[in-house]
């Protein structure tokens, strides 16, 4: 006994040397990098720049002169190609003497900025996965994809509660309206992202879910007390800062409930400093939204909204209006004294730390353009992309006629619905009608006509949009067709796109079949086209209410009926 207690003293020992030195090394080389540094170049450290390559050879000259004369310490990417992501980011990460650290909106996946890589389902989805490690794994790949591309630091996930489904800028990109369960989700997706080497920004601090105005066009104003800001919005940030989130990222938002002055939550030090980082005890980093914003902007100098926001207790000020006119006045106001040259190196040394946290105090390692599409759509990524959409189809109403019996049907497509026509033909035999809501009310009559004779109507709303100003892609001629055609026939419905569109069908009774899929992927078609004809089972719960009738929480999984 005694021989095994020496053993286990002798390893935590060594546990305890070898985390010592690893942290003596840490700051030797944060130290270094200091005592190497202007001023400026410190203050250069703590912003992040836009890159957007398809915009062509000027802009991204343009960006590469920013980048080398400023040594910039950042870098976030707008919709490009793969490869020419990758061979833009290996020119920029050539012109810096310390490696930018590389961040993305990757909030489902590198393919929220990068085309022909799969494309994972937004967070209203997964919002409806009842299982919570299928959204860890999803956690995982993202961080897979992410190592692969270079991108250290991930602005995701998004922990705003969409308790508003007129919100134009959150919506489906929450996990949806419930505290508890946005918390656990979003935990899990950081949980998967962090045990893949990747750091993670709970957004938008302290909550943009309750919006009616997008913070990019215009200042929205959250207008509830401060109880209720505290028991809900703020809820899933208290809970994941506790269980170890590394970066939040801080809104545009106007909060009349928690300070008085007319600002954006960004600029405020009594959010950004006092409520996150003191009363909530939050020690990663602090992001700013995109600067510029027209949020952030209101009533603000362009140049100096980031000085702004750094005062207020950001550490990372991301896309400025102009980068060297912010640089400008933030040393302007070191000279001067508004803030302290020790302000600005204990944030650059928060950033430094980031990156050495992220391997880059041993240097770049250049991505390789070639076969970096293969790289990314894996056979792995692929069934996993599957797996989430076969976990969220929810099924909200069913009068006894799913699965189905029937080896004859009609199907009215609208918008592109061929991966799931192709699939359903493999079950039974279907009849095509194609309705174009562009063509009026002339289609329709053709439609009605040619469904004269039919008992079973499938109708696939393919045609769909994720926002609600666009009243989710519905329009009101197609919307009371679909209504009518329910009540003397037997319809079932499946609509791929935000659950939020449901309520404006107002014969929800009259259905024979009502399916939410979310979106309109062919992960999303394939799997409903299986599931009606009982090949696969409903899995999915709403993550929102959509009117009295269908709850967040709602939805039938009945397993013993289904094959």
């Amino acid at each position: 006994m005694k021989v095994f207690r020496i053993m286990i003293l002798s390893s935590l020992f060594v546990a305890c040397a070898v985390c010592t030195n690893a942290q003596e090394s840490k700051r030797q080389w944060i130290n270094a990098q200091i005592k190497s540094m202007t001023l400026r170049q410190q203050i250069a450290q703590l912003f992040v720049v836009a890159c957007y390559p398809e915009r062509g050879e000027k802009h991204v000259g343009e960006i590469s002169d920013i980048i080398c004369s400023e040594q910039i310490g950042g870098i976030i990417w707008g919709e490009c190609s793969p490869t020419i992501y990758a061979e833009t980011l290996n020119r920029f990460q050539s012109l810096v003497n310390i490696p930018l650290l590389v961040t993305m909106d990757a909030e489902w996946g590198v393919a929220m900025r990068l085309d022909s890589v799969i494309k994972f389902p937004q967070q209203l989805t997964l919002g409806a996965i009842q299982d919570n490690s299928l959204i860890y794994q999803f956690g995982q790949e993202v961080a897979e994809q992410c190592r692969k591309t270079g991108v250290h630091f991930n602005f995701a996930p998004v922990v705003d509660i969409n308790n508003n489904p007129n919100n134009p800028v959150i919506n489906m990109r929450s996990f949806g309206e419930n505290k508890y369960k946005v918390t656990e989700k979003s935990y899990a997706y950081m949980k998967g992202m962090h045990d893949g080497g990747i750091l993670t920004c709970l957004k938008h601090f302290p909550g943009h879910g309750d919006t009616d105005k997008d913070s990019h066009k215009e200042l929205p104003t959250i207008m509830h007390d401060r109880k209720h800001i505290n028991d809900t919005e703020l809820y899933p940030f208290r809970e994941l800062i506790k269980r170890g989130a590394t970066g939040v990222m801080t809104a545009h938002l106007r909060i009349p409930a928690l300070y008085k002055n007319d600002i954006p939550a960004s600029q405020s030090k009594e959010i950004c400093t006092n409520l996150l980082q003191k009363k909530m005890k939050f020690k990663g980093l602090v992001v700013s939204d995109a600067l510029e914003m027209k949020g952030a902007l209101y009533n603000c100098d362009t140049s100096k909204v980031a000085l702004y926001s750094l005062i207020a207790g950001n550490n990372i000020l991301e896309i400025p209006v102009n980068v060297r006119k912010s640089i400008d006045e933030i040393e302007k106001a070191v000279k001067s004294g508004k803030i302290s040259k020790r302000h600005i190196k204990k944030n650059c040394k928060k950033i430094l730390a980031a990156k050495y946290d992220s391997g880059l105090h041993k240097g770049f390692n250049p991505i390789n353009p070639q076969g970096i599409l293969e790289k990314l759509n894996t056979e792995q990524a692929k069934a996993l992309r599957f797996k989430l959409a076969e976990a969220s189809l929810t099924l909200l109403s069913n009068k006894n006629i799913l699965p189905l019996n029937s080896t004859k049907i009609k199907y009215v497509e609208i918008g592109n619905g061929n991966a799931f026509k192709n699939r359903l033909k493999q079950y039974c035999e279907i009849d095509t009608i194609v309705l174009k809501p562009e063509s009026g009310r002339e289609n329709i009559d053709s439609v009605v006509s040619n469904l004269s004779d039919a008992q079973t109507i499938i109708i696939g709303y393919h045609n769909t949009h994720s926002r609600p100003y666009t009243n989710f892609g519905t329009d009101t001629l197609t919307v009371d067709f679909i209504d009518n055609l329910a009540i003397n026939k037997n319809v079932i419905l499946i609509f791929f796109g935000n659950p939020y569109a449901i309520a404006k069908f107002k014969n929800h009774e009259k259905f024979a079949a009502i399916i939410v899929a979310y979106d309109n992927s062919d992960e999303a078609q394939t799997c409903s086209a299986k599931a009606i004809c009982g090949k696969q089972k409903f899995l999915g719960k709403l993550p929102v209410s959509i009117n009295e009738q269908y709850k967040e929480d709602f939805g039938i999984i009945d397993l013993n009926k289904f094959k």
